[in-house]
């Protein structure tokens, strides 16, 4: 018996899906978007933007690969551009509360990557303003990469608005 209720409490202890087995249907993750998401995503956007006031962004390295009309899975993809969002780890709360959101409705958390070692070489000390500066770029690298984000994001909740319209 004692197995029995251990057991039972460790399936309830589990996050609702550990894999994406589980899944939301399009229709059930567009039906989160107007009341839940779509306002942390304004948010988002708001503040990322208005902290790029001052600044040009720096052309994308790697094109942020959004939802196409030959791309059908727009779940997967909202799942996938979350989970390069939170990479990004802005020091932006509504940021942290945007990945939630959105992991939540499609219920499908992000896998983790192992961490690296720290490397245990010498490290050059470089001057505070030249650290400050870098940091200040890569700063504004992150945002600019994050405005992308989230501009694919709402094109795909567009699409599977578009799509879902007439259910």
């Amino acid at each position: 018996m004692p197995l029995l209720c251990i057991s039972l409490l460790a399936l309830l202890l589990l996050p609702l899906s550990l894999s994406c087995d589980n899944k939301r249907t399009p229709k059930e993750v567009k039906n989160d978007y107007m009341p839940v998401v779509q306002p942390v995503i304004n948010n988002v956007n708001g503040i990322i933007t208005t902290s790029l006031q001052n600044s040009s962004c720096p052309a994308l390295k790697h094109r942020i690969r959004g939802c196409t009309v030959e791309n059908a899975d727009i779940v997967s993809t909202l799942h996938s551009l979350t989970c390069k969002m939170r990479i990004l780890n802005l020091n932006i709360y509504p940021t942290h509360l945007l990945v939630t959101t959105v992991l939540n409705s499609v219920r499908c958390p992000c896998h983790e990557k192992p961490t690296k070692e720290p490397s245990m070489g010498l490290r050059r000390r470089k001057a505070a303003r030249e650290r400050r500066n870098n940091q200040k770029k890569k700063e504004i690298k992150k945002r600019c990469k994050a405005e992308a984000i989230l501009s694919a994001m709402t094109n795909c909740y567009q699409m599977l608005n578009t799509i879902l319209a007439d259910t």
